[in-house]
């Protein structure tokens, strides 16, 4: 698999180089800026979040090796107008918010900038194993289908989301990237109509425990959805629902919560100080339990092992 780009070289030349569809997506045209770009990948979804700063009016011709989303988060002037297959689409006049395009792998795609100043734009390149694994557990393939200039709000929503990680300057869980990715393509396969009705229930107790003894096993290892759906025996999807229906909470969520109770027993021991209970309890330093900690408990670590000591 290979990157996304503009005016793709043969797919000979880049044979070789599989790993590189998690590499930013940054457009080479003229007449364009880059201000800023920041990238993260979770799961078989990269994510790049790009500020172009535009002073001219052009046309760019864009390809790409792997399946893009693309939203805009900001924008001054006009929205472009896109071609595919010799087909044109502009925004519609009676409704101005169609900020987002899905184009499948190695789809054409022309887009067409007329007095653009600035853009904000948020960008999801999918590996062909991360789309391939959800249409084999819950999906039809025509979920994927084109989509230029269209807009949902719970997309957008769980697009601030991403880039809201994306800026986060401390790494993002892996089991909740995974989860923010399975809802970001379930959500673009809602779109297409061809996503299943939603199972009902939740785990049998005994499926339950077994997930719970895992995470309780685990709570210093960065988990990840996959790991779980298999001891549940469960596509990802449903064992989100599932696991929510059952506990009231995401996998990531029960975990955090986990963690900080088994944080809140090292520190009754006294025998360990915060810096060694954050990284047995799966925190990335001091400062993050702190900052997990005294927005669940109320207090921070220190003044919980003060109030809790005999």
């Amino acid at each position: 698999m290979t990157a996304p780009h503009d005016q793709s070289p043969a797919p000979s030349a880049l044979q070789n180089h599989a790993d590189l569809w998690n590499r930013p997506f940054v457009p080479k045209r003229e007449g364009t800026t880059v201000k800023s770009l920041r990238s993260r990948s979770w799961n078989g979804v990269a994510v790049s979040v790009t500020e172009l700063a535009c002073t001219r009016s052009y046309c760019a011709e864009l390809s790409y090796d792997c399946a893009r989303l693309s939203i805009m988060l900001d924008l001054g002037g006009n929205l472009p107008e896109l071609r595919s297959d010799k087909r044109r689409r502009g925004p519609d006049p009676a409704n101005t918010i169609h900020n987002m395009n899905f184009a499948p792998a190695k789809m054409e795609t022309w887009a067409i900038w007329n007095e653009t100043r600035y853009m904000r734009h948020i960008s999801f390149t999918f590996a062909d194993d991360a789309l391939k694994q959800l249409v084999n557990e819950d999906v039809s393939p025509s979920a994927f289908a084109p989509r230029l200039l269209f807009h949902d709000p719970a997309l957008f929503h769980i697009a601030k989301i991403f880039e809201a990680e994306v800026n986060r300057e401390e790494d993002t869980p892996r089991l909740y990237g995974d989860s923010l990715s399975v809802a970001l393509l379930l959500r673009l396969a809602a779109l297409g109509k061809a996503y299943p009705t939603p199972a009902r229930g939740g785990l049998p107790p005994r499926r339950l425990r077994m997930v719970t003894d895992y995470l309780r096993e685990h709570l210093a290892h960065n988990v990840g959805l996959l790991e779980l759906a298999n001891i549940a025996q469960l596509s990802r999807s449903h064992f989100c629902r599932a696991f929510r229906m059952s506990t009231g909470q995401s996998p990531h969520q029960w975990l955090l919560i986990a963690r900080i109770e088994k944080a809140k027993e090292m520190l009754v021991s006294g025998q360990f100080p915060i810096a060694e209970v954050a990284a047995l309890t799966g925190f990335a330093d001091q400062a993050h339990l702190s900052r997990h900690f005294s927005r669940i408990v109320g207090c921070s670590p220190s003044a919980w092992r003060r109030q809790a000591a005999p």
